[in-house]
């Protein structure tokens, strides 16, 4: 008698529990921007997800994996789940057996997708636009080349930007040309249906082209030209889906769009080390005496704390040597990535020269050959994305990383004692495009394959 009393005692309570539960999602779901649509689409060769939400923005976007069983997990903070949405869809593609659908938290709210995997790998996956306002598609598994469509050119003041829709995650690499002024983009694993351009009378771009290149490694490229009226500046960055081309005056002065992170280092361990510190101010703005501010120490503390954030985002386990106006070291720093077995070692830097205003520009160095392509991904990342002087990838006996077992690489953003760079180096724009662009060097470097998290599901 006392186990049935029992018994209905529990089933009361968890009827209670449920009853506050869903009265918490639904008082949270008037707040919460409400997730209308989950649905299954073919893609290429391999399967796609729409994701449609009742509001203009899409929702941001976070990821994991896990194991026993294999899963890969899709968090979307700030949303509602429909009370119509099945709770799960069959899938069957790209390894992936079904979607389960759920709402994961009442308050704040937040929907969970969770993919059951036919396997402990997890598919590749990106995450493209959608067809209208709040839509976006999650792609897995092997897709063929990307179909680009022209280009839109905006105006942002005295800038242009030239925005590639959907090339957002495509490899890349850009330069400029002379006679006439231009700048382009090849775009691997891309492809158009014909050659075209188009010109202009007025503004900084004269005429903008496309062509397919020749394909000599099995990965398709197309080429965006922009021709231009005179040499301008110009970066390229990454705005969610979308690759664009910003040409003006100060393009790197331009405010960057919110960061979509994507669980792309999940399991990574990363050493973070803002150069210098305490006493050891690094390169002053003026040498002096007395060295006149702004000084290397202070910058590069910004930029590590602001990269920190950026790689946390991405799910890698951050390690900063300081993260305040304290001195290390430098076998200490050189310590700590060893003894966490750092899968990289980021050391920040700004330049200097004996000569005021004579050298500007970014590079990048490293000391062992296991570091060498990390070096050179994050190079092409910054000089692409802070339109600086490109001083290149150089092997430098610097102790920092000459003492770092793991891949390691020392940042010179910009010259500190450069006018021009001082004015990129001491915008936080600047300073957050080049954290960003050295996250993109590190994604590229290790795994973007999602790996399992210290938490449970």
């Amino acid at each position: 008698m006392s186990g049935k009393g029992s018994l209905r005692s529990r089933w009361r309570a968890s009827l209670a529990v449920l009853a506050v539960t869903s009265a918490a999602i639904g008082a949270s779901a008037a707040s919460a921007a409400p997730l209308s649509r989950v649905a299954v689409r073919p893609y290429a060769r391999g399967a796609a997800l729409a994701i449609s939400c009742s509001s203009e923005l899409a929702p941001d976007l976070q990821s994991f994996s896990l194991s026993n069983p294999p899963r890969l997990i899709f968090d979307l903070p700030g949303v509602a789940l429909a009370p119509d949405q099945p709770s799960s869809l069959r899938m069957a593609a790209a390894g992936i057996r079904q979607v389960r659908i759920g709402q994961f938290q009442a308050e704040p709210p937040k929907v969970r997708l969770v993919l059951d995997l036919e396997t402990d790998s997890a598919p590749p996956w990106r995450r493209a636009e959608g067809d209208k306002p709040g839509e976006f598609v999650l792609v897995f598994g092997e897709r063929g080349p990307l179909a680009l469509k022209p280009p839109v050119i905006e105006k942002v003041g005295d800038t242009a930007l030239v925005r590639i829709s959907g090339a957002g995650s495509l490899p890349y690499c850009a330069a400029t040309l002379d006679s006439p002024p231009r700048v382009y983009a090849d775009l691997t694993d891309a492809s158009l249906e014909a050659a075209s351009h188009q010109p202009f009378e007025a503004g900084p771009i004269r005429e903008l082209r496309m062509a397919q290149q020749p394909d000599a490694s099995g990965h398709p490229v197309a080429r965006i030209v922009v021709e231009l009226a005179r040499p301008t500046p110009y970066v390229i960055y990454r705005d969610g889906c979308d690759l664009v081309l910003a040409i003006g005056a100060e393009p790197w002065a331009l405010p960057l769009p919110p960061y979509h992170p994507a669980g792309r280092l999940e399991g990574k361990r990363i050493v973070v080390d803002p150069g210098h510190g305490g006493h050891d101010i690094g390169a002053p703005a003026i040498a002096g005496p007395p060295p006149e501010p702004p000084f290397e120490k202070d910058i590069v503390l910004d930029l590590g704390r602001r990269l920190a954030a950026l790689l946390e985002s991405e799910g890698a386990a951050v390690t900063m040597t300081r993260e305040d106006d304290s001195y290390l070291p430098l076998q200490r720093r050189a310590a700590i990535a060893n003894d966490l077995h750092a899968d990289a070692f980021v050391s920040l830097h700004c330049n200097s020269y004996r000569s005021p205003d004579l050298l500007c520009g970014t590079s990048v160095y490293y000391d062992h050959v296991n570091s060498v392509e990390l070096a050179q991904l994050v190079q092409q990342e910054l000089v692409s994305a802070l339109g600086t002087d490109d001083k290149g990838v150089r092997n430098a006996n610097f102790a920092v990383i000459r003492r770092t077992q793991g891949p390691g690489i020392l940042v010179e953003t910009a010259y500190i004692n450069h006018q021009g760079d001082r004015a990129r180096l001491t915008n936080p724009n600047f300073r957050e495009r080049a954290a960003r662009a050295i996250l993109q060097g590190v994604i590229r470097f290790l795994s973007q394959t999602p790996q399992e998290p210290a938490a449970g599901e």
